[in-house]
């Protein structure tokens, strides 16, 4: 099962960003939200909203949504930031 690590990126009053990132570094979602209290409903974990974008990447069935309170100490998602470095360093982006 693929892990999809969901949590607040930053921003500030009514501009936060919740973001969604698959285990191999790609940025599946996004979405601006007012509070983080509306982040686990706007990515999906209780409700089905984006189940369409991490289908696409993942295939149906083949992935799991984990909510990270501490985005910066969080291994799986630190590891999967690094990749998502690596990906655009390679693209030359």
């Amino acid at each position: 099962m693929k892990k999809i690590f969901c949590f607040n990126n930053g921003g500030s009053d009514a501009w936060y960003t919740a973001m969604a990132m698959a285990e191999d570094g790609t940025c599946i979602a996004t979405h601006v939200c007012s509070h983080e209290s509306f982040m686990k409903h706007d990515l999906g974990i209780t409700s089905d909203w984006k189940y369409n974008l991490y289908n696409k990447h993942y295939g149906e069935g083949n992935w799991e949504l984990e909510w990270v309170c501490n985005p910066k100490m969080h291994k799986g998602l630190k590891l999967a930031y690094k990749r998502n470095q690596e990906m655009w360093a390679k693209e030359g982006k």
